[in-house]
């Protein structure tokens, strides 16, 4: 604060007026941040974000922000959790209103629908109620990949009519550890065994391309020996992790069964760049789904949600963000559960704009990105998800 005097400086006037005209002038933009802040860009990175919003109904103000959003093309997609899904009515009329806001290309709109204690959608909506995968795998009713095919043609069905075109899942995580707190103890593993797994997997996601809705294969590089949940702290699988745990993605991969890949919040050195820096924002783990040798996968890679306490204490929104795409992942998810952000989105989208701007995020990496989801959708509009990449 300028204190009050009664002495008049014979140049204030002046000053005055020099002050009034920094502060009016707006700030010259770098010629790098004014060529690169274009539609064009704009567009390419809202395709790599995918939020949650609050609210169930087309008048709640989470729902109205996020449509809007989605009409900017500011994101390119939503994950729906359970306080958006209501009664099979309201849950399709929210769903078409959030469809209608016409964005170019259609937006992914996913759910985590795997079955057991993960499904959004279930008896206390109004919906229907499925195994657990694990329960799938030791039923006899379900076990065979014919069996299980069938169990999940009715719950693809039942997606699409909602107006689903994601669903986040199948778990390929093998149970090698069964009191994991987040995979084993919740039984979300077909097992131990990677021929079973990869068998029901595939029964899964074919089941699902029949009624055209994406799968989403989790959570890279294997979830299934940690002893502990990411949803609350990074899990190191430093000295419980195998190998094997890469074969359900091997094998998917090279029988052109992956849609996309979910990358979890696991630290392993062979997966992260450096120590406790978890695979979601690693290159050593996109490039290991990558490399030939490796699983050879050159889809859509989606980071696992960028709040769970895994990254969420040790690294800003905008970190999470800038990092996890630098890294190689095409789609950053924001859950929003945390936040309950009505702006989330569009300020994801921002940070992501400024790194490209400033040097931090090369223009090449939008544009690769861009290019597989683009394919993916057109997959999509199509009703033709089968093809390798």
């Amino acid at each position: 604060m300028i204190s009050q005097s009664p002495f008049r400086w014979p140049f204030a006037p002046l000053l005055a007026a020099v002050l009034v005209l920094c502060v009016a002038a707006p700030r010259a933009e770098s010629p790098a941040a004014a060529s690169c802040a274009t539609p064009e860009l704009d567009a390419k990175i809202g395709q790599m974000i995918m939020v949650g919003f609050p609210g169930d109904g087309e008048k709640d103000a989470g729902v109205i922000a996020v449509r809007d959003q989605l009409a900017k093309g500011m994101i390119g997609g939503v994950v729906l959790f359970p306080e958006n899904i209501a009664s099979p009515k309201r849950l399709k009329n929210l769903i078409a209103y959030l469809r209608n806001a016409r964005s170019m290309p259609i937006p992914f709109i996913a759910v985590d629908q795997e079955g057991g204690k993960v499904q959004r959608l279930n008896r206390w909506n109004g919906h229907s109620s499925y195994p657990s995968a694990q329960r799938v795998a030791r039923n006899p009713s379900y076990a065979s990949p014919e069996a299980a095919r069938k169990l999940y043609a009715k719950m693809a069905a039942e997606l699409a009519e909602a107006g689903f075109n994601m669903n986040l899942g199948p778990v390929v995580d093998l149970n090698t550890n069964p009191h994991n707190p987040v995979i084993g103890a919740r039984g979300r593993s077909f097992g131990a065994d990677p021929d079973t797994v990869t068998a029901l997997a595939t029964a899964f996601i074919e089941a699902h391309r029949t009624a055209n809705v994406l799968t989403v294969a989790k959570h890279f590089p294997g979830h299934g020996s940690s002893r502990v949940d990411s949803h609350k702290a990074l899990a190191d699988v430093s000295k419980t992790w195998r190998e094997v745990e890469l074969e359900p993605y091997r094998r998917l991969a090279k029988d052109g069964l992956l849609d996309a890949v979910m990358v979890g919040h696991l630290y392993h050195p062979r997966f992260s760049d450096m120590e406790k820096l978890p695979a979601t924002l690693s290159a050593k783990a996109i490039r290991a789904l990558r490399t030939k040798t490796w699983i050879g996968f050159n889809g859509v890679i989606i980071s696992d949600d960028m709040e769970m306490g895994a990254v969420r204490d040790d690294f800003t929104i905008d970190e999470r963000a800038i990092k996890a795409i630098r890294a190689g992942t095409d789609i950053v998810v924001f859950s929003n559960v945390q936040s309950s952000d009505y702006e989330l989105g569009s300020k994801v989208h921002a940070a992501i704009a400024k790194a490209v701007c400033d040097g931090r995020i090369s223009r090449i990496r939008i544009e690769q990105s861009y290019g597989k989801i683009m394919l993916l959708k057109r997959r999509l509009q199509q009703k033709d998800l089968s093809g390798k990449w």
